[in-house]
């Protein structure tokens, strides 16, 4: 199978997975990293006003306010210790249910092509534990971990999000024959 064909056979695999996510469950339990703006004099004095009068007892409890939704972040694929370009692209490279020699030198050769073009941010989603390895291909890795029952539908679920989560990047199935000669670009399909 030719790498074009494997990228088609991917990208058509990651829309099924994409397709499968329970969005509700990224809104449950999503991730805060949004604090709340300091209050003004105004709206602090008021506070320590109705504060003094619920204790006094001259004034009622109010309802729970609701919690104010934080505005939505883009999903960061750059690592902080990196130093990338100034227009870094994300790349998304499939490597699951791989073997862990293959992996280790398909990796070899695709950080020497992003040697010879700059530009991406790859990020490895991968099921081998080869945390010593990955740390020093300096990528952000997502880790998706094969789990026993009862737990086993995780690792499906987890799969289902990366996809959804970086459906509009460039992938790339990594695979031990990916040639030297070769771009990183031409390896892409848009």
């Amino acid at each position: 199978m030719s790498q074009r064909a494997r990228v088609v056979s991917l990208r058509q695999h990651l829309n099924q997975l994409a397709e499968n996510f329970e969005i509700e469950l990224s809104q449950r339990y999503a991730l805060q990293f949004w604090t709340p703006e300091k209050l003004s004099l105004y709206r602090r004095l008021h506070k320590k006003l109705g504060r003094l009068l619920r204790w006094l007892r001259l004034l009622r409890r109010p309802p729970a306010p609701t919690p104010p939704q934080p505005p939505p972040k883009p999903w960061l694929t750059k690592l902080d210790h990196v130093e990338y370009g100034e227009v870094t692209k994300p790349l998304l490279l499939w490597a699951v249910d791989i073997d862990r020699e293959e992996l280790r030198s398909a990796c070899t050769r695709i950080k020497e092509l992003q040697a010879a073009s700059p530009g991406w941010a790859p990020v490895l989603v991968t099921n081998i534990v080869d945390f010593a390895f990955f740390s020093r291909l300096n990528w952000l890795v997502e880790f998706v971990p094969s789990m026993s029952a009862p737990a086993d539908g995780y690792s499906e679920r987890k799969l289902c999000y990366l996809a959804w989560r970086y459906r509009d990047l460039p992938a790339v199935q990594v695979s031990a024959d990916i040639n030297e000669d070769v771009l990183l670009e031409d390896l892409l399909l848009d």
